[in-house]
């Protein structure tokens, strides 16, 4: 079976998530976050395609993943391990200098 959802969710999951960890580096700031977060999502198309890629056919998730294979399971672990540095590098840049 393909895993092709499976995997559009976990890199909409993790761009939404870098994004978020840039915009709440200095605390949630509710009108200003919301207004960038909905900014980027009206005005960058590759993010646009992201999360509705991640949200398109999000029901055929849990027959993607019931019954998968070893080669499957990897494919998804690479997918989520090619953002750790991604996502490290985003933290560094949000820590708070002393």
């Amino acid at each position: 079976m393909e895993i092709k959802e499976t995997k559009e969710l976990i890199i909409g999951a993790n761009e939404l998530a870098l994004l978020l960890i840039t915009r709440l580096k200095d605390g949630l700031q509710v009108v200003e976050d919301v207004t960038a977060i909905i900014g980027k999502l009206m005005s960058d198309a590759e993010f646009q395609a992201q999360m509705q890629a991640a949200y398109d056919n999000i029901q055929a998730i849990p027959e993607e993943i019931k019954d998968l294979q070893i080669g499957e399971v990897i494919e998804l672990v690479g997918v989520q391990v090619s953002y750790v540095p991604k996502i490290v590098d985003a933290l560094k840049k949000t820590e708070v200098k002393k």
